[in-house]
């Protein structure tokens, strides 16, 4: 899969989570979040061993978690969740 493919992807996930994530109420954010998580994880089970999934969540996407905060930050623009 290259990178175009991968961006399509992330426009119809980023599509679909902005019809469910209001401006309001962070109960949404974190519900649509936990559910991605979710089916996330359960793809890596197929592909990946249980120590593999904890390297990849240790050192890949915690290293990766100030520029995806600030990515984000930006994509929601002006909304103000509480």
């Amino acid at each position: 899969m290259d990178d175009i493919e991968l961006g399509v992807i992330s426009q119809k996930l980023w599509d679909i989570v902005n019809d469910h994530v209001g401006p309001a109420d962070s109960t949404e954010l974190l519900a649509t979040s936990g559910m991605m998580l979710k089916v996330a994880l359960e793809l890596y089970t197929v592909v990946l061993s249980d120590k593999e999934i904890e390297h990849l969540l240790e050192h890949v996407v915690m290293k990766a978690l100030p520029k995806n905060r600030e990515k984000m930050t930006e994509k929601m623009g002006e909304r103000t969740l509480h």
